[in-house]
C-alpha cells in the first residue's frame, strides 16, 4: 500500500534512491519517445550516473529542447554532473542557460552553475554571476545569491559586498535566498566569529535575516568544534531574540557547532526548544536533534509523546539523520509522513514498494533513482554529502518549493563536500 499524498509519494520514492545510492550497476537509455516526466527523470539521473561523462552530449542536446521542463531537467543533470567533477564544457552550457527565454530555466541554470563549481578552485567564476545579482527579476537575483552560496562555500571574499547589497534589496525573498552566501562564507574555516557577532548585534525586525544567517554562519564556520564562545552566543539568541526565525536558526547553528558531538547539556536546550511558543522554532529545535546526532544513534526521544505536526516533522526526519530505527508510531498528518519518508534517505539499503498511484511521480523518479543507485558513490562521507544536498535542491529546482530545514541540511552537505575535497 502506498501513501496517497503527492509530496509523500515523491519523498518515499526519492528516498529509496538516496538510501541505495551506489549499490549496483544500472543503465539509463534515452529513447526519445518517452512521456515527458520519464524523459525528465532520466536526464536528471544521468547527472548522478557513473556514465555521466558519456552522457554529456545527450544532456547538452536536451538543453535546447522546445519543452522548458525538459530543458530544466537537462540543466539539473548537468549541475549534478559538475557537482561530482566540474568541467569547462559543463560551465559553458550552463552559462548559455542564463539567457533562456523561460524564467524558471534561467533560475535553474544559475543555481546549477554554483552547484557544478563547488569543487572548482577558480573563484573568478563568481564574476559570471555578478550581472544577475542585479537582474530586474527577483527570482534571478535570488538564484544568483544561492549560486554564490554553493560556489563560494568557505570563501568570505564577497561577505561585506553581500551585506551592503542586501541592505538595499527590497524583496524579502531575495534577501532570504542571497543571505545563504553570508551564512556559508566562512563554512568549515573556524573563522568569521567577529563578523557574525556584528550581525547578531543588529536589532529590529528589518535586520532579523542578518541575525538569522549569522546564527547559521557561526554553526557552519565552527562545524563540529563545540566551540564554547559560539555556543554561548547562540544560546543567548535562543533565550532572548524576539524573532522566531532567528531563534530557529540559533538552534540549527547550535546543532552544527556541536555536529556529531551531542552533549546532555546541548540536547537539553534543544528539548526545551520543542516547547517554544512558535511552531517555527519548535520545528527547528526538533530537526536540530538529528543534525547534532547525525550518524551517531544518539537519539532517545519518543515520538509518541508529541502531537504537534511541526515537532513530529523534525523528529521524524531526525530519526533518519541519527540513523536509528523509525518509531512505530503511525502518523496521519501528510506533513509528518513527508518528513518520515525523507528520513529514510539517510538510512542504508531501505527497501520499499516502488509502485505508486501517482504514475507521473513514479515515472519521473525511476530515472533519477537509476542514476543515484548506479552512481558508483561508495565513500560514506560522500554519501552523506549527496543525501544532505539532494532533497532541498531537488524540491526547489523541480517544484519551486524552498524548505528552510532542508536547505539547512543542504548547507551542511556542501560544507562536508568541501571538507572531503580539502581533506579536512
Amino acid at each position: 500500500m502506498t501513501d496517497q499524498h503527492f509530496y509523500v509519494e515523491n519523498a518515499r520514492l526519492m528516498s529509496y534512491g538516496l538510501s541505495n545510492i551506489g549499490t549496483r550497476k544500472t543503465k539509463i537509455y534515452i529513447l526519445g519517445d518517452e512521456p515527458i516526466e520519464t524523459l525528465a527523470g532520466k536526464l536528471i539521473g544521468l547527472g548522478f550516473h557513473t556514465d555521466r561523462e558519456l552522457s554529456m552530449d545527450q544532456l547538452v542536446e536536451y538543453t535546447q529542447n522546445k519543452n522548458p521542463f525538459i530543458r530544466r531537467s537537462a540543466y539539473i543533470g548537468l549541475s549534478f554532473a559538475g557537482f561530482f567533477q566540474s568541467s569547462e564544457s559543463i560551465n559553458e552550457v550552463l552559462q548559455r542557460g542564463f539567457y533562456d527565454s523561460k524564467l524558471e530555466v534561467r533560475k535553474t541554470a544559475l543555481i546549477g552553475f554554483g552547484l557544478a563549481n563547488i569543487e572548482n578552485p577558480n573563484q573568478s567564476f563568481c564574476q559570471v554571476l555578478d550581472t544577475h545579482l542585479h537582474d530586474k527579476e527577483w527570482k534571478i537575483r535570488s538564484a544568483s545569491g544561492l549560486a554564490y552560496s554553493f560556489l563560494s562555500n568557505g570563501n568570505p571574499e564577497h561577505f561585506l559586498r553581500f551585506i551592503d547589497l542586501l541592505k538595499t534589496e527590497d524583496s524579502p525573498y531575495v534577501k532570504v535566498c542571497s543571505c545563504w552566501y553570508i551564512s556559508t562564507a566562512f563554512a568549515g574555516t573556524k573563522e568569521g566569529f567577529d563578523e557574525y557577532k556584528k550581525l547578531l548585534n543588529l536589532s529590529g525586525d528589518e535586520n532579523s535575516f542578518f541575525r538569522d544567517m549569522a546564527c547559521l554562519g557561526l554553526g557552519l564556520s565552527y562545524l563540529g568544534t563545540s566551540e564554547h564562545s559560539v555556543n554561548e552566543l547562540l544560546e543567548e539568541r535562543i533565550k532572548n531574540d524576539n524573532h522566531s526565525y532567528v531563534r530557529e536558526s540559533a538552534f540549527f547553528g547550535l546543532a552544527l557547532c556541536n555536529y556529531q558531538n551531542p552533549s546532555d547539556e546541548i540536547l537539553g536546550i534543544m528539548t526545551d526548544g520543542i516547547k517554544d511558543d512558535s511552531m517555527i522554532v519548535r520545528s527547528g529545535a526538533a530537526l536540530s536533534h538529528g543534525i547534532i546526532a547525525m550518524g551517531t544513534k544518539a537519539f532517545e526521544l519518543d515520538l509518541s509523546n508529541y502531537s504537534d505536526s511541526s515537532v513530529l516533522w523534525g523528529l521524524a526526519l531526525s530519526e533518519g539523520l541519527a540513523n536509528v530505527k523509525p518509531s512505530k508510531t503511525t502518523f496521519k498528518d501528510a506533513y509528518v509522513q513527508w518528513g518520515r519518508q525523507i528520513s529514510n534517505g539517510f538510512r542504508d539499503n531501505v527497501s520499499t514498494n516502488l509502485n505508486s498511484d501517482h504514475q507521473d511521480v513514479k515515472s519521473f523518479q525511476e530515472g533519477i533513482n537509476a542514476g543515484l543507485i548506479g552512481s558508483n558513490i561508495t565513500n560514506e562521507h560522500e554519501k552523506d554529502a549527496v543525501r544532505l544536498v539532494v532533497p532541498g535542491v531537488y524540491h526547489y529546482l523541480t517544484y519551486d518549493s524552498f524548505w528552510w530545514g532542508l536547505w539547512v541540511l543542504n548547507a551542511l552537505g556542501t560544507t562536508l563536500h568541501n571538507r572531503r575535497k580539502n581533506n579536512v
